[in-house]
């Protein structure tokens, strides 16, 4: 009888536990992505709502000033990209963490350029070019040579554009021989917003791809022959 009683007890003790969690609301940072997010009417978040949550918490990150909470930002969005199925979402928490920046957010971005998504992909292209520095240009390297996708290399070609080291132009010299004409207009426009330096973009003018290979292996610009000087207009 006595053992019955005691699990009649436990059970209510267990009850009441229950009840109290349920009735508690969970404390979360001011600055949590989605502390505040809203919900439809089955109580699931809608994306648009996250979309909003995430573009509040860029506009926060230029009054974010302690390194600690903005590493602390980034760490959990790395968490919520991790099991984010959604490709449009991915992206805005790709922009989001460009924005904090840190060890977290760049080793993010790093990965994020194997995302099976082409348009993920394009995206983080863009925000490790807007960046323009050493590490952004051994990113992009490594996708211009070798993502399968015509409009990845693409924003991997613009994204070097930005970047005005050597070693950029470097990157971008192989697309000099690729069979696209597409893409070798647009290395030689990369090129040329990268040199600083206008050789020509003409993709069909194997002389124009010949002086963009010189100027890459010497660092010399080579000159320009007397007939396109005098006939400028007409090349």
């Amino acid at each position: 009888m006595i053992a019955k009683r005691r699990g009649v007890n436990c059970l209510l003790i267990f009850g009441l536990l229950a009840a109290g969690l349920c009735g508690c609301e969970q404390k979360l940072p001011s600055w949590y992505p989605f502390a505040n997010q809203g919900t439809d009417n089955h109580g699931i978040t809608t994306p648009s709502e996250r979309k909003k949550s995430l573009q509040e918490l860029v506009k926060k990150a230029p009054e974010t000033t302690d390194p600690g909470q903005r590493e602390s930002i980034c760490q959990e969005l790395a968490q919520q990209i991790r099991k984010e199925p959604d490709s449009t979402m991915r992206g805005e928490i790709l922009r989001t963490l460009a924005v904090y920046g840190g060890q977290t957010a760049d080793a993010v971005l790093r990965v994020a350029v194997k995302d099976t998504d082409p348009d993920v992909r394009v995206i983080v292209c863009t925000l490790w070019g807007k960046r323009g520095d050493a590490a952004a240009v051994q990113v992009l390297e490594g996708v211009f040579s070798s993502d399968s996708d015509r409009d990845v290399r693409m924003a991997a070609a613009r994204g070097l554009a930005h970047s005005h080291d050597p070693a950029a132009a470097r990157a971008l010299a192989p697309g000099l021989d690729d069979p696209d004409p597409a893409m070798k207009h647009r290395v030689m426009v990369a090129l040329e917003e990268s040199t600083g330096k206008s050789l020509g973009t003409d993709a069909g003018d194997p002389a124009v791809i010949d002086r963009w290979r010189q100027y890459v292996k010497t660092g010399q610009e080579p000159p320009v022959p007397l007939a396109q000087r005098i006939f400028w207009w007409y090349h």
